[in-house]
């Protein structure tokens, strides 16, 4: 099989080709492209070593799976190519999730739909770790969900990230102020929290927008009110969320447990263990939750989780989802 991963040299490309060899597609023939900056930059994938080519037209002739990892710009240009040439296509962008014609995928709760498609919609990464809870929770009937998100920089990829570390140097170098100046301006801008992640629509920001619309697609949840804030957060990886679900039908929390407990793609903590955000990287193919809190006369079940969002959150689900693909 040949595999083309466009977007190879970025955070999430990167992830994805840390997983490939223990996937179905260990002994696949790899084509990488990025741009052209990084054209003939060596990457090495268990044992084996590729070097970069330029993302062209021309890039997919040949292949029969391929993973895109771009913008909604590039996703949009070269993803009906890719197509074109035969190849079946996984993309993580904005592009296509909300095509009625697409199926937006996240294996363990409805990968049936990815079944012979030749191209299916990964979700954003946030959006992945609150569909494997509501999946669990959705047996109870789910009137209303209220969702907070306080996302890590590394899910604005790889230049926020190093934006982040060179604000951070410059701050460390300044030896005109103290180091515990909390009224420092740089320092503030650094250590900050952003409750404006994406583009402005009404009233609401692209990610929360995206956690709404993409949630009710996924989990059909045509008649649940869905209401989401979404915050970035000075921490490197690993998405936090808040949620709090109004239940239709009686549950009481041994119930809740269970349902989490069942879950395989829910790593559920005992009651007096916290879900912080490093439990995200100790448990990378799980979402971690806690601080359940069941109140049985409102029909309300709260909790806190935290999930890897490049590694569950975009690359092991787009593995996943090409593996369902191939399957019929």
């Amino acid at each position: 099989m040949r595999i083309a991963v466009a977007g190879a040299t970025g955070l999430t490309g990167e992830v994805l080709l840390s997983l490939l060899p223990q996937s179905a597609f260990a002994d696949a023939d790899l084509v990488l492209l990025a741009s052209e900056r990084s054209r003939g930059k060596p990457i090495r994938v268990a044992e084996r070593r590729f070097a970069v080519q330029k993302l062209t037209e021309d890039s997919f002739a040949g292949v029969d799976m391929a993973f895109f990892a771009l913008g909604d710009e590039l996703s949009r240009k070269f993803v009906p190519l890719a197509l074109a040439a035969g190849a079946h296509v996984v993309d993580k962008s904005n592009a296509f999730r909300m095509d009625p014609a697409v199926p937006l995928v996240v294996v363990g709760v409805n990968e049936e739909r990815a079944l012979g498609a030749e191209l299916v919609a990964n979700p954003n990464c946030t959006t992945i770790g609150l569909a494997h809870i509501l999946s669990a929770l959705k047996p109870f009937g789910l009137e209303q969900v209220v969702v907070s998100s306080y996302q890590a920089l590394s899910g604005a990829g790889r230049p926020a990230l190093e934006a982040f570390w060179k604000r951070l140097r410059t701050v460390r170098a300044r030896t005109t102020r103290s180091p515990l100046d909390v009224y420092d301006p740089v320092a503030a801008e650094v250590l900050n929290l952003n409750p404006a992640i994406g583009a402005a629509e009404g009233l609401h920001f692209g990610e929360e927008l995206k956690l709404k619309r993409e949630s009710a697609k996924i989990l059909e949840l045509t008649d649940t009110a869905i209401y989401a804030t979404a915050v970035r957060v000075p921490t490197l990886v690993g998405h936090a969320l808040s949620v709090h679900t109004r239940l239709r039908h009686h549950a009481s929390t041994e119930d809740v447990h269970l349902a989490l407990e069942d879950n395989p793609n829910i790593f559920l903590l005992p009651d007096d263990e916290i879900p912080e955000s490093s439990l995200a990287i100790a448990h990378r193919d799980r979402v971690v939750v806690g601080r359940v809190r069941a109140y049985f006369d409102e029909g309300i079940v709260e909790l806190f989780a935290v999930s890897d969002n490049l590694h569950l959150g975009a690359a092991l689900n787009a593995l996943r989802i090409a593996e369902c693909m191939l399957r019929a």
